[in-house]
């Protein structure tokens, strides 16, 4: 990540930290403390944004259904070209904090996120984004291909398209995959793949050698993979490392993990390194893993595996210094803060010994 995105991330994330959701995507009844009531910026969710939220249909859809009617969604209200942009819309609607047991507020969620402003919106899913980087700096960080757009100053064409591929998304029911308290259930289907996919334009998959691995085949290597192991192997008292050299958007370990889950095991005590040539579908690796929840020793690496033999361990060692770095910014905002609070009471002291 550029140096340039920090300060106004950290910002939004540290605000968004201290509530129960970033404040440009809570729910009508979350409330937000109004401490900027005059504010005019059309882009500040807390005073241009809407509760007032229709009803709002949604359907949980198969992913192919998915992928193509947020590709048609994008391109009909858009006609562009870039795929950061929606690719970042289901990543964010995907890394929204706000879940539930057995996905029970996808409904309502989906009613106010579909209501909101287009700007409102954009402003949201770069808090969504600056959150979710605090709490894992290095996989964000992989991931900012698809939210770089969120720090640009959109043009209404584009906005259109936030709102169309918001809506297609919500309508298929990114949320009632996404939203579930149980990451068993978050990990039901890969939608960065199927998104990404459906996106990219097919001389591209060609070209790129990028090609979409059923779930159902991915789904039967890994049981096959997973039962045919030893005991030891398939419930070791200590973690492995498993390391997938194309991983695309990681829908082999996404079947792994489901069979571990199944037998009672815990991803998070393994390692899980993904590889992947193409920035793009690394980025969605990236958003899989947060949504998945591997756990705190899965990492993705961006490069060429066959050029590179070291990305392994370039992925550990960027992870240790992103993770650092977080750090040493959360320390220095929180120093921040109690300087300014100090001041604010001196000066409230101050004020009433002059009165």
């Amino acid at each position: 990540m550029a140096p340039s995105d920090l300060g106004s991330r950290l910002t939004a994330a540290l605000a968004s930290a201290q509530q129960p959701a970033p404040a440009a995507l809570a729910p009508a009844g979350h409330a937000q403390p109004d401490d900027t009531a005059d504010c005019s910026d059309p882009g500040c969710a807390r005073h241009a944004g809407t509760t007032d939220c229709p009803p709002f249909p949604i359907t949980r859809r198969r992913g192919s259904d998915f992928g193509e009617s947020v590709a048609d969604a994008w391109y009909r209200s858009c006609g562009s070209s870039r795929m950061d942009i929606p690719a970042g819309v289901v990543a964010a609607l995907a890394l929204c904090p706000i879940k539930s047991p057995g996905a029970l507020h996808a409904a309502q969620l989906s009613r106010y996120f579909a209501a909101q402003p287009p700007r409102v919106l954009a402003k949201g899913y770069a808090e969504v984004y600056a959150a979710t980087w605090m709490l894992r700096p290095e996989l964000m960080d992989v991931a900012a291909p698809i939210f770089r757009w969120t720090e640009e100053d959109l043009d209404e064409q584009a906005l259109r398209g936030v709102a169309a591929v918001t809506r297609a998304a919500l309508r298929a029911g990114v949320l009632q995959y996404t939203g579930d308290k149980d990451p068993y259930y978050r990990s039901d289907i890969d939608l960065m793949s199927w998104t990404i996919t459906n996106l990219r334009h097919h001389s591209s998959r060609r070209g790129l050698g990028e090609y979409h691995t059923p779930p159902e085949v991915a789904d039967m290597m890994a049981r096959l993979l997973y039962d045919g192991a030893s005991d030891a192997d398939a419930e070791p008292g200590r973690g492995q490392s498993f390391n997938e050299p194309a991983a695309g958007t990681g829908g082999m370990f996404r079947s792994m993990v489901q069979a571990m889950r199944e037998r009672g095991g815990d991803p998070h005590k393994h390692e899980w390194v993904m590889q992947e040539l193409d920035p793009i579908a690394a980025a969605g690796a990236a958003v899989n893993t947060v949504v998945w929840d591997l756990g705190p020793k899965a990492v993705v690496a961006v490069g060429n595996t066959l050029a590179h033999s070291d990305l392994s361990q370039q992925a550990f060692a960027h992870q240790r210094k992103m993770q650092a770095h977080r750090d040493r910014l959360r320390d220095v905002a929180a120093f921040a803060k109690a300087t300014h609070d100090a001041f604010r009471q001196l000066d409230t002291l101050f004020s009433a010994r002059a009165a």
